[in-house]
């Protein structure tokens, strides 16, 4: 197990924009704000369209990630949280967010995996909590498929 205790900095409310893309938007946040790490307790609203990980093929390890494999939804609810890192040598924020989504066109079905990209339909409402201390960094573990897990500097 990592953890660090968190020393916590600003809170804002944000609401994201119809029609903008929510990352690009996260980022000029986070830009504008000089903000470089944090946590993201809840964010809602809609997607006209969404990319999360999934698929519907055979996997050849079913177990390693899938961070290359979009599932691609239109027209969608969403809940989701997650954490925000900084990389120091791209000086670009490292967001890193699970959602849930239902499908309003289909009768509500309901999909949960890692967020890749969407554009905002109507609102995204969210709540941003920034951490000042210790330096959240996403670090390659070569023992978990490569991936970049956070870690507390």
């Amino acid at each position: 197990m990592i953890y660090s205790e968190l020393k916590l900095g600003r809170t804002f409310g944000i609401r994201f924009e119809h029609g903008k893309d929510f990352m690009t938007e996260l980022e000029e946040f986070c830009r504008v704000n000089n903000i470089k790490q944090g946590y993201v307790p809840f964010f809602s609203g809609d997607f006209s369209e969404i990319n999360i990980v999934g698929t519907c093929g055979k996997m050849e390890n079913p177990q390693a990630p899938m961070l290359n494999s979009p599932a691609y939804f239109e027209n969608v609810e969403t809940f989701g949280c997650g954490t925000i890192a900084y990389d120091k040598e791209t000086g670009k924020i490292l967001p890193h967010f699970h959602i849930s989504i239902g499908s309003r066109l289909n009768s509500a079905t309901a999909h949960t995996s890692h967020f890749i990209s969407g554009k905002v339909q109507f609102l995204i409402e969210m709540v941003f909590v920034e951490v000042l201390s210790p330096s959240m960094e996403r670090i390659t573990d070569e023992n978990v498929f490569n991936l970049k897990l956070l870690d507390f500097i």
